[in-house]
């Protein structure tokens, strides 16, 4: 991880922080844009991890593959599904093709790799499109909810976890979480949705069960997304997916968290 002073961390939330809001705020092609930089960022920081174990994911058929997620998602009122799903089996057979004519060892986990890094995260993450555009429909404000919590759970299990976390949660993937921190976390997340329902965001009818799966859905899914991309780094022998971030570690890192909860909270609202 490269190092960076204390001032230069801010820097990057000063700047980052309300620069993610300002893309949620706008909505629209902006923030599908804006999605579309983070998915092909931390894809790539995915398929690097094991290149050192002698897999090669395709680079350009992941990239092919997460803008076509990524725009599906923002389409997806005007797309015909089983146009989709043609477009889909000819992307396969293609990547199997390819793969064939391929000089690089190990094709069968080259494959599963590429498949599997679209599968992980523009099929996931990308589903922030089609919440956000949950939220222009509707005039609510759930894409902003549901990432703000996963910073506060975040900031609050890193928090107790240094000052009072003794106990491991995780100790095989992600030796540096604690129980107290991931409670901790939980807790801020459920105290966060209480409020919000009390000042009727980010809907007037949000009742105590929505409060409830939102924060199950931040505080502990959230949470195991990030335990999720620990084992990948772990089993990678890496501590961060990347620099991109300086001190922050990579793209994916910033993300993780929200590869599971934004497709939660998407299937919740819309089904």
């Amino acid at each position: 991880m490269t190092d960076i002073s204390p001032k230069g961390r801010k820097l990057i939330n000063a700047l980052g922080i309300p620069g993610i809001l300002l893309m949620i705020w706008l909505g629209g092609f902006y923030f599908s844009i804006f999605i579309t930089v983070v998915v092909v960022l931390a894809l790539k920081e995915f398929y690097s991890l094991y290149r050192s174990k002698g897999i090669y994911a395709s680079l350009t058929m992941g990239l092919v593959g997460s803008v076509f997620f990524v725009w599906f998602y923002h389409f997806e009122p005007y797309l015909n599904m089983l146009a989709v799903i043609q477009l889909a089996i000819v992307f396969v057979l293609l990547l199997l093709i390819l793969e064939l004519f391929s000089k690089k060892i190990n094709p069968v986990s080259n494959l599963a790799y590429t498949i599997f890094g679209i599968a992980y995260i523009p099929m996931l993450l990308g589903t922030l499109i089609a919440l956000r555009q949950i939220d222009m429909t509707y005039g609510t404000y759930y894409t902003i909810a549901i990432v703000v919590s996963v910073w506060i759970c975040d900031t609050a299990a890193f928090g107790f976890g240094v000052k009072w976390g003794k106990k491991k949660i995780f100790p095989r993937t992600s030796p540096n979480k604690s129980i107290v921190g991931s409670v901790a976390g939980f807790i801020s997340v459920l105290a966060f949705f209480i409020i919000l329902a009390y000042f009727e965001i980010p809907s007037s009818d949000l009742t105590m069960q929505d409060v409830i799966i939102f924060s199950i859905i931040s505080g502990v899914f959230g949470q195991l997304g990030d335990f999720v991309e620990s084992l990948f780094k772990r089993d990678a022998g890496v501590k961060d997916s990347g620099t991109f971030l300086l001190g922050h570690g990579g793209v994916l890192d910033r993300f993780d968290s929200l590869i599971f909860a934004a497709p939660l909270t998407y299937f919740y609202l819309h089904f």
